[in-house]
């Protein structure tokens, strides 16, 4: 059995990580004074994030009011996906933990594409 990175959970959320796109995995990510605990409910997956290891986190805004998701990048150049129905509660639990700075929203597909577009073709004068 694994020991908690945990001493005191502050929020626990329903989510599924999606470390493999074609294989979510549906678990219970718990928040705490230590770090992220993420455990599958199958019981095989378990990950530990302590706070320090953490170098961004970016949320999946969408219709500028709903968060799907969140994307946790670490200090090792790897990136872990989570998606929840209300992540919220949780991305404030982090800014708590990790400060405004560290929080940003992940760019959209359809942003990306119009600032290529516009870079490409700029509007004449």
């Amino acid at each position: 059995m694994v020991e908690s990175l945990n001493r005191e959970v502050e929020y626990a959320i329903k989510v599924n990580s999606m470390l493999n796109p074609n294989d979510p995995k549906p678990g219970v990510m718990a928040l705490g004074d230590a770090g992220i605990e993420y455990r599958a409910n199958n019981g095989v997956g378990f990950i530990q994030i302590p706070w320090e290891n953490i170098k961004l986190v970016r949320a999946q805004v969408m219709w500028k009011n709903h968060i799907r998701g969140f994307y946790i990048d670490l200090d090792d150049s790897r990136t872990i996906n989570f998606v929840a129905s209300d992540a919220i509660p949780a991305l404030k639990v982090m800014r708590e933990h990790l400060g405004s700075a560290k929080l940003v929203r992940t760019k959209t597909i359809v942003g990306s594409v119009s600032k290529w577009w516009r870079k490409r073709h700029p509007k004449k004068a």
